[in-house]
């Protein structure tokens, strides 16, 4: 027998070497588990399946996962563990694999087996700047809730007066009347019953004028938005609430398109003078204000900012905030032209001519960039300081109006947790809650006060692409690519109604103003279908659907007043107005 040769030299694998070993090890570890994963005996019930896997140091859950994905991912951890543990005892593996394995025991007193948890609990550190605004967003809404509770206690109280029988009212007087007490004063008699139920009385009288007014909606008017297709619409608000204020401010339309471009239209002659008789010879649809060039590439969401003071011609009436495709969103404002010529108006093709002045200029004042993907939606919180933004980066960021310019946005919060691309946002009317959406079906509910998730919804068979929260504070509207509206109950946190609303894809939803004209009593929404629709928030039935559109609805929303107007947007480069 030879001699082993001493001058053979042993060389070590380089690193991208170990890595490719490593990678193929775990390939056909995965290969062999697979075929393994058939005969592994896993667990039934939800809560032992749970337990298992916190005993292997799994997560219990991942969004979108049902309970049968639940249990497919611990049968195939179960399964590496065992095939890997053979290999090694057979010696086929060295050392320790990055494999799942189930928790070390450390023997306790009496040899019981004590099982040893490490969690590791990491905390980010918020910035001086999103503290405050915590603070403001949560005495806002605390004063909103307040509000808003006390109106549906005295709603309540007279619902229950009003739908008490008159017999079971007289019957609860003579019992009173029996002690010895004045029937003026009991909880029943006829004219407590009339005063406490006189404002549901209003509601209900108000509710049937506009579901009349509605099934009877016809097209008032249809003009050319852009040279390409309209993306976005969006609509003025006010966020008091109040009639008499909605009246004041002017109706404004705006709409954002492929062509990166924003448009400013007149939505009705309701605010007629009260700027200075400017926009009094305006009629609905006339264009009023135009941007040509806003982004690099097309617009996917456009929002307005809500009326909160009272304006004046020297300062920005609104704000409108639009995110495109090209990595960024954008905040305008909106300010009267006092060198408008209000003499005829003027046409889309000839918005480059620089003899016709529009009566208001669109002027940016803020550029938010920092999302890695495109951007999809764009949300104003209600008390107007903070615009919230989603993207196909998986994340959604909440940005600073007032300390953004156009050297850069200011970002206040930077919010991950979803798995898939985030589309839909929206804000809770008080300003507590925003609702994100992404393509993995998963809705998520953000407390803004506090930084956390506060619930999540899972039930939408495909991508979910847009979310509305309900006026009355306790109700969440989302709808997205299978064609369902689902209403989702925020107390109960479980759904409360499915309507088979469109046969495509569903682009847009919104709620009714929570003004006393609207008191948010219907819910539109518009589709691929060719459709935009209006339900009734009360039985969630068809009121009426709009057709017009040759070819795919994009955008839908409402206008404020008595009128209940309804625009939308098409893929046919048309802005059409209902009432």
């Amino acid at each position: 027998m030879s001699a082993p040769n001493k001058n053979v030299e042993y060389l070590e694998l380089t690193k991208d070497s170990l890595v490719a070993q490593q990678s193929h090890r775990f390939l056909l570890l995965d290969i062999e588990a697979r075929k393994r994963a058939a005969t592994v005996d896993v667990p039934t019930l939800p809560n032992d399946v749970r337990d298992t896997l916190r005993t292997w140091g799994e997560p219990i859950r991942l969004f979108g996962e049902d309970l049968a994905a639940i249990r497919d991912r611990l049968r195939m951890v179960m399964a590496r563990w065992e095939v890997w543990r053979e290999q090694q005892e057979q010696g086929l593996v060295e050392g320790q694999m990055q494999v799942p394995m189930p928790m070390q025991t450390v023997s306790g007193e009496g040899g019981v087996a004590v099982s040893e948890e490490i969690t590791e609990i990491t905390y980010t550190h918020a910035s001086p700047e999103l503290i405050n605004a915590r603070k403001l967003m949560c005495d806002y809404s605390l004063g909103r809730s307040r509000y808003r509770l006390e109106m549906e206690r005295q709603r309540r109280t007279g619902m229950v007066r009003w739908t008490r029988s008159k017999k079971r009212a007289r019957l609860f007087n003579i019992d009173k009347e029996e002690d010895g007490d004045d029937s003026t004063g009991s909880l029943y008699n006829e004219a407590s019953l009339k005063e406490e139920s006189s404002l549901v009385k209003k509601l209900d009288d108000n509710c049937e004028k506009i579901y009349k007014s509605i099934r009877n909606q016809a097209l008032e008017g249809s003009q050319y938005g852009d040279v390409r297709p309209l993306s976005a619409v969006c609509t003025s608000s006010v966020s008091t609430g109040n009639d008499a204020t909605v009246g004041k401010m002017p109706k404004f339309i705006a709409t954002g398109g492929w062509s990166g471009g924003i448009k400013i239209w007149n939505g009705g002659d309701d605010h007629g003078g009260s700027q200075n008789g400017t926009t009094s010879e305006a009629a609905p649809l006339d264009l009023l204000g135009a941007k040509n060039i806003v982004h690099e590439d097309r617009i996917m969401g456009i929002a307005m900012k809500s009326y909160i003071t009272s304006i004046t011609s020297t300062e920005s009436l609104t704000m409108v905030a639009s995110a495109s495709i090209d990595l960024s969103a954008k905040l305008c404002t909106i300010k009267l032209n006092e060198e408008a010529n209000t003499g005829d108006s003027m046409e889309v093709e000839n918005l480059n001519t620089k003899d016709n002045k529009l009566r208001y200029n669109i002027e940016e004042c803020a550029h938010l960039k920092g999302h890695a993907a495109r951007l999809s939606s764009v949300a104003f919180h209600p008390t107007g300081k903070y615009v919230a933004t989603t993207s196909f980066d998986h994340t959604w960021r909440l940005w600073d109006v007032e300390t953004s310019s156009m050297a850069g946005g200011k970002e206040l919060l930077l919010q991950d947790g979803h798995a898939r691309e985030v589309y839909g946002v929206g804000f809770h009317p008080d300003g507590s809650l925003v609702a994100t959406t992404d393509f993995g079906g998963v809705v998520q509910c953000w407390d803004l006060r506090t930084g956390k998730s506060a619930c999540h919804f899972l039930g939408h068979a495909k991508r979910v692409i847009c979310s509305e929260f309900s006026p009355n504070g306790y109700q969440l509207a989302t709808a997205g690519d299978d064609g369902t509206i689902k209403i989702w109950d925020l107390r109960r946190r479980r759904p409360s109604a499915s309507i088979p609303a469109h046969t495509n894809l569903i682009t847009q939803l919104k709620f009714a103003h929570s003004s006393s004209s609207q008191n948010g009593e219907f819910l539109t929404s518009s589709s691929f279908d060719g459709t935009g629709k209006i339900w009734s928030t009360r039985d969630w039935k068809l009121l009426t659907s709009l057709q017009g559109h040759e070819g795919k609805v994009m955008g839908i929303d409402v206008l404020d007043g008595p009128r209940c107007g309804v625009v939308t947007c098409g893929f046919d480069k048309t802005l059409k107005l209902w009432q």
